[in-house]
Parts: structure tokens; C-alpha cells; sequence
């Protein structure tokens, strides 16, 4: 699966309301779990292991991007679910994270998931791509910015 493969227009939240990490993850989560029809239980699992995961270490990365994953026991597919906030998110980085993508993959599949985070970093290393991102207004604009 490609990185343009995992992406759905549903799946983009512009603009971000919560103001802290764990919120941002809980948001992202929560449109993920609407999207897939998950119960309550399941979302929650879902924003602890991304959560155990940032305890690890920050995912956050330079140009006030994140990149928060987890791999899921029974995950159908592997998803990507964007987030861009308009004020800056203490994430753990630097500077503060506009620019969330919250990868969600199958357990079962690690090397789809390590694909679809290089993926993520080598988009995202532009500069331009970044600062157009950040402008987006709508998530068709940011969903239209990975297909030009």
C-alpha cells in the first residue's frame, strides 16, 4: 500500500480544535473511529497505543510536523488521518506541530507501516509542500495538495 493509497478525504481535520497533544490524538482518533464505525472502547485503545508510542520518544519532526503511529491488533488496512491545527501544538518537538498524520496499520503488517512513514517524511521534507499545507483552508484542499 502506498501512502496515496491510505489517504481519505474523510479522514483530514481542518482545523484542529484541541490545544495539547493528547487531544490532538484523541480528535484524530475519534474522526477515524466515526469514519470506521468503532465503539468508544476501540477508540480508546486506539489513542493509548499512539499515546504508549509517543512516550517512547516525540514523532514530532522539524517544519511543526508529527507524525503519531501505532500498529493495531485486527486494523483492517493501514490509514493515515491528517490534522491541521492554525496555532501551534506542543507535540514534544522543538517548535510547535501544526501538521499532525496520525498512521494507523495493521500490527500484522510492520512493513507497510514503515513504508507509509517514510513515505510521510520524504513529502514533507519540501519546504513548499509543508507551507502549503499549513495554508490549506479545506480538507479537499489538503487532500487535492497529495495528487498535483
Amino acid at each position: 500500500m502506498t501512502l496515496l493509497e491510505a489517504l481519505d478525504k474523510d479522514l483530514v481535520k481542518i482545523p484542529l480544535t484541541s490545544s495539547d497533544g493528547k487531544g490532538v490524538i484523541e480528535e484524530l482518533a475519534s474522526l477515524y473511529a466515526g469514519k470506521k464505525g468503532l465503539s468508544p472502547a476501540r477508540t480508546e485503545e486506539i489513542v493509548s497505543l499512539v499515546m504508549d508510542r509517543e512516550r517512547l520518544g516525540s514523532t514530532a519532526m522539524e517544519n511543526g510536523i508529527a507524525i503519531p503511529h501505532a500498529k493495531i491488533e485486527g486494523l483492517g488496512s493501514t490509514s493515515v488521518v491528517i490534522g491541521v491545527s492554525r496555532l501551534p501544538v506542543e507535540f514534544g518537538g522543538k517548535e510547535g506541530t501544526k501538521i499532525f498524520f496520525l498512521v494507523l496499520a495493521p500490527a500484522e503488517n510492520p512493513t507497510e507501516h514503515i513504508q507509509i512513514l517514510s513515505s510521510i517524511a520524504r513529502v514533507c521534507s519540501s519546504e513548499l509542500f509543508v507551507r502549503m499545507l499549513q495554508s490549506a483552508k479545506t480538507k479537499d484542499d489538503v487532500f487535492q495538495l497529495f495528487f498535483e
